[in-house]
């Protein structure tokens, strides 16, 4: 089986998908080649896509939204070839796996459209960190992606049940809901969102709401 796999994201080899598709690689104990949208032509990687037998796609979920350079990608590939397969990997930083719900939605009427034996989306929220974090805290997403190659390895699908526990939570429980509002309240959860902004050099415009006064203006 010829599998393809794709990393769909802007950071290429220095994002979260790299990592997820690292671990998985490592369970499924093969050394399946990589391509990078953000590094080469979407018509060229059209080309290679067309050429598999399994095409996995790596991404990660952006308010709602894949990437644009994937979408550039889609409206290159042509039509499945008979048999052709294709999957989904989607990791997002929402905890809740209800915001990936039309990103899902898409993904799946995408491999119908052009006619790919799907084999579904896998989702994993509350993934923003996982680059930030040490090995050791992320045990357990390391454990789950490292099943989901062995199993995949073993036989061409995604584990229904390993996909189940990389998904989690679909909505936020009521009482947990509270929690994270109490969080908010007293502004931990602005760490890390502070330090990325600082390490980027632009915390003093963290705030800023630059698209009102276009649309204040345009109303003038």
């Amino acid at each position: 089986m010829n599998t393809l796999i794709i990393n769909g994201s802007p950071r290429g080899q220095t994002g979260n998908s790299e990592i997820f598709i690292r671990r998985f690689i490592s369970g499924a104990g093969q050394d399946y080649p990589v391509r990078y949208v953000v590094k080469e032509p979407a018509e060229d990687l059209a080309l290679a896509i067309a050429q598999a037998d399994t095409l996995l796609i790596f991404m990660p979920l952006y308010v709602h939204a894949m990437p644009g350079i994937v979408m550039k990608l889609f409206e290159q590939m042509t039509p499945a070839k008979k048999g052709q397969r294709i999957g989904f990997v989607v990791q997002a930083g929402f905890v809740e796996g209800a915001q990936a719900r039309f990103l899902v939605r898409y993904l799946n009427a995408f491999a119908e459209r052009m006619g790919y034996v799907n084999l579904g989306v896998v989702t994993k929220g509350d993934a923003a960190g996982v680059s930030f974090l040490p090995d050791y805290m992320n045990k357990k997403l390391f454990r789950h992606l490292q099943a989901l190659g062995t199993y995949y390895a073993g036989y061409g699908q995604f584990h229904k049940e390993t996909a189940a526990l990389l998904a989690g939570m679909y909505e936020i429980p009521p009482r947990k809901a509270k929690v994270y509002e109490f969080l908010h309240r007293t502004g931990i959860n602005h760490v890390f969102w502070h330090k990325f902004w600082r390490d980027n050099g632009v915390f003093e415009q963290g705030l800023d709401r630059p698209f009102v006064s276009v649309i204040s203006g345009s109303n003038q």
